[in-house]
């Protein structure tokens, strides 16, 4: 009994260790990197790949004939990891692919202790098997006791150690718990093991399609996990909060089905596969028209769970005997490397969308237990047949209702499921749906460009009579095609209040000097005159490219020839212009309603103020279908001791102003009154204390109801 406390308990440790440093470490890089989602998606390939390197390590460990050999080198490469410490991540930016410098210093800063740490399921269950314990000819039980150490690091640390503690003290404390891991081990190592000349006649008989199933079911969720990460980090917000919840559910999974008696009947699961992938499908057609947000990402988080079960129940019906554990191991976290290397590095240059995540479900259909067939019956052909003819249907009468509650859709959908006899129907009728349901070749208006990188994905699209710039479902501007004065355009989109700023600053200022973070289609840059000096922040080149591209437009060269357009993150940018007094600087780099925390910390806004003039203002473009962004910006307001006023600005269709809401933080009081009496601001006298920090920000008592 005591051996397996002390088995179970250095496994539940070494777990928590391993999975509460991967929020710390993708928390850090945020700053650095502009506060893309893809952050997340290459620190999960960093990890899985961990995760291989580290069970092959045990997997030669385990073949070691001698029976201290493994316990001589593991205390060795502890003793190497001791020496190592603290461990305090520092990222790095440098001209270079962004996945390859976050996996570089990854690596040299956290690959030895994290080596040691990930080695341990695997090589832990492995001795215990060579122990006298009870159940020791069947260790896979301890892999549970790992998962429930990773499953509680992810969902303590958004709930409680981000809201109560900065990075530097999370680290500090991983420091120390580490050390005892390492005392753990050491008395581990003491015990008395049988030997382990018996595998290698065990292991020569592993079938090659065995390993590959092990390889198939370990990428299938985790690619899934990855791709519903992606779908909701991007509209919510990229922090630990959002990124953690799918990764405990996948976790959670495991748990559920390696416990000696799993709590999830896997015949279930498998006699109802089919609705498990449906029902993503289903919220995919219909979206925001008949589900609010927190129902969408309900749906998919709850679909995924299910299907993560299935996968992981029969990774534990084809488990191998203990003898081939470690190959077992190898084998799992090869599928998951291969699905971050899939989704974390491959889908963002080869795709121009968001289309691992259907891929993932097609690749789902594989499992559902139905017969194989040779070829595509009647409805899956039926199901394609009404996809083409509702693109041809004419754009009046009640085909534009047809088309609007996407009926041809879901009539597709029915006859895919009255058709799922055999795998080939349900991935025919899948595959041709999502083609329509994700390319831009089928949307309800022209696309004309789509393109996606490390920052996402972006569309320029004609809509309405006009073009306009796309993030996701988030409109980022626009432009109307042939218009002559586009001086007079500075003011449509959401940029309405903000004239009157402008319009007050020019009025006391002969020249202006501004910087804007975040460039979208450009348009801001028609509120200023020739005479200003302007500079624009954009840290994706594709945006860049966007915004210059004259066929859509024409901003940037019909307003102001001679602005200067930077490549880089907003905060960096600034603090490389040592010299700057700028009068106005402009806060809107949100990419759709995700955040970059990392430029409404109380450091950015001492930034700010240091390259703001003595009556400068700063502009903060809180528009959010999710977050009120307004408490942090109050409390930043008092930290600086800065009026802080509050727009919240209905839009105007027909002037082409959309909804939004802005903050303006200033000492300039003339500006201050003038916007109060005026334009309808309002001073904001409520108190908070939400500062956030670089050190420290939590998103939970911002969520909207």
């Amino acid at each position: 009994m005591v051996i397996r406390v002390l088995f179970s308990f250095s496994l539940f440790l070494s777990a928590l260790l391993l999975f509460v440093i991967q929020p710390m470490v993708a928390k850090s890089l945020l700053p650095v990197y502009g506060g893309t989602p893809a952050v997340w998606a290459v620190c999960m390939l960093f990890f899985q790949c961990l995760l291989l390197i580290s069970y092959g390590y045990a997997w030669v460990l385990s073949r070691c004939h001698r029976r201290n050999v493994w316990r001589v080198i593991h205390g060795m490469a502890v003793l190497l990891a001791l020496a190592g410490l603290p461990l305090m991540f520092q990222a790095s930016l440098v001209n270079q692919s962004p996945e390859v410098v976050i996996l570089s210093d990854l690596l040299k800063q956290l690959g030895c202790p994290l080596l040691v740490i990930a080695a341990s399921a695997p090589l832990l269950q492995f001795a215990y098997s060579r122990t006298s314990a009870r159940h020791a000819h069947d260790p896979y039980f301890l892999y549970a006791a790992s998962n429930i150490g990773s499953l509680l690091a992810l969902l303590s640390y958004p709930w409680l150690i981000e809201r109560y503690m900065g990075l530097q003290q999370q680290f500090q404390i991983w420091n120390y718990l580490f050390m005892v891991y390492a005392v753990l081990l050491a008395v581990i190592f003491l015990l008395p093991y049988q030997s382990t000349q018996s595998i290698t006649r065990t292991v020569e008989g592993i079938d090659r399609s065995r390993r590959l199933l092990w390889i198939a079911y370990g990428f299938v969720p985790c690619s899934l996990m990855l791709g519903v990460t992606f779908y909701i980090t991007t509209d919510i917000a990229a922090a630990p909060l959002f990124w953690v919840v799918p990764l405990a559910l996948y976790l959670l999974s495991f748990v559920l089905t390696f416990a000696r008696k799993p709590l999830v009947s896997h015949y279930f699961l498998q006699q109802n596969a089919l609705i498990f992938i449906v029902i993503p499908v289903f919220a995919f057609i219909l979206g925001p028209n008949l589900f609010s947000m927190k129902q969408l990402i309900a749906i998919h988080l709850a679909s995924f769970m299910a299907l993560a079960l299935l996968f992981h129940g029969e990774l534990v019906r084809i488990r191998p005997p203990v003898e081939q554990l470690t190959d077992f191991y190898c084998c799992l976290a090869l599928g998951g490397v291969l699905a971050g290397v899939f989704n974390g590095l491959l889908a963002p240059h080869i795709f121009s969308g968001a289309y691992e995540y259907p891929i993932g479900l097609l690749l789902a259909t594989l499992c559902i237990p139905l017969q194989t067939g040779k070829r595509p019956g009647l409805f899956p052909l039926l199901a394609i047949g009404v996809l083409i003819t509702n693109t041809m249907l004419p754009e009046q009468s009640w085909f534009v209702w047809i088309k609007a509650n996407h009926i041809a859709e879901i009539l597709a959908l029915v006859f895919i499921i009255a058709g799922a006899g055999t795998k080939v129907n349900v991935l025919v009728g899948m595959s041709g749906l999502f083609v329509f349901l994700f390319s831009s070749w089928f949307k309800p208006f022209p696309v004309l460009d789509q393109q996606r990188n490390f920052y996402g994905v972006k569309q320029v699209a004609f809509m309405s009579g006009a073009y306009a710039l796309l993030s996701q479902n988030i409109l980022h501007g626009f432009q109307l095609p042939g218009r002559v004065n586009v001086q007079q355009d500075g003011a449509m989109a959401y940029y309405g209040p903000l004239q009157a700023v402008t319009g007050f600053m020019q009025g006391s200022h002969a020249s202006m000097r501004a910087m804007v973070l975040g460039l979208g289609t450009g348009i801001l840059a028609c509120q200023f005159r020739a005479d200003d000096r302007i500079d624009m922040v954009d840290i994706d080149e594709q945006v860049i490219a966007m915004a210059n591209d004259t066929r859509y437009f024409t901003y940037l060269r019909d307003c102001l020839p001679g602005i200067t357009v930077h490549k880089g993150d907003g905060r960096q940018v600034l603090n490389s212009q040592k010299d700057a007094d700028y009068d106005m600087l402009v806060v809107d780099a949100f990419s759709s309603d995700a955040i970059p925390t990392h430029l409404l910390t109380r450091e950015a806004f001492h930034l700010y103020r240091k390259r703001l003039s003595s009556d400068g203002v700063l502009l903060v473009n809180i528009s959010n279908r999710h977050l009120h962004l307004l408490p942090v910006l109050n409390a930043a307001a008092r930290e600086l001791d800065y009026m802080l006023l509050h727009k919240l600005d209905p839009g105007d269709n027909k002037g082409g102003q959309f909804p939004s809401e802005w903050a303006l933080l200033t000492t300039n009081q003339d500006l201050a009154f003038h916007l109060m009496n005026r334009q309808g601001w309002r001073f904001v006298t409520e108190n908070s204390k939400l500062l956030w920090t670089d050190n420290y920000s939590n998103l939970i008592p911002l969520l909207k109801g």
